[in-house]
């Protein structure tokens, strides 16, 4: 008896084995023990850093190339007037209707020309090439910062100085 229960172990042990080696075998074929390939890496932007394993926020530029050639540029035009950047509209405008409010509470202005006292004169937006997917939006800023008696000014590109300074003159 005790001769079958050693050849019945043994026999259990080699069909295990040999189920193990074969199934290792079909599954290295499948790829299911290989690494995953990872995407190739592309250069990342300037002014970005990668994230790390344990950190989901990281730092980048504040303004794009553009739009630093922008501020530049507006900065040569109108020295003597203070110039903010990426402002959020819920930073000058209020209102106690709560609806309107969420309307414009995420929304942000490219350029806001403000007076000696910090009051709001002109919102400046420079469309870039993102702009077609944001008329919308844009249209809609346009009208809240019109009715809080804002003017705006929009650029499609980066213009010229003279045409800054020509387009700006009627604000300031």
């Amino acid at each position: 008896m005790e001769t079958i229960l050693n050849s019945l172990l043994l026999k259990f042990l080699i069909y295990s084995l040999l189920f193990y080696i074969v199934f290792k075998f079909i599954f290295a074929l499948c790829g299911v023990f290989r690494k995953p390939k990872t995407k190739a890496k592309k250069n990342s932007p300037k002014g970005y850093r990668k994230p790390q394993k344990n950190q989901e926020l990281v730092s980048k530029k504040v303004l794009t190339k553009d739009e630093i050639i922008m501020l530049d540029a507006l900065e040569q035009v109108i020295p003597s007037r203070n110039i903010l950047v990426q402002v959020s509209m819920s930073a000058f405008m209020t209102t106690q209707n709560i609806s309107i409010r969420n309307q414009f509470s995420r929304l942000y202005v490219d350029y806001l020309i403000v007076d000696e006292d910090y009051n709001p004169i002109l919102s400046i937006e420079l469309d870039g090439h993102y702009h077609k997917y944001t008329q919308d939006k844009d249209k809609r800023r346009d009208e809240l910062l019109k009715s809080a008696g804002i003017p705006v000014i929009r650029f499609k590109e980066i213009p010229d100085i003279k045409v800054i300074r020509k387009t700006i003159s009627r604000y300031i």
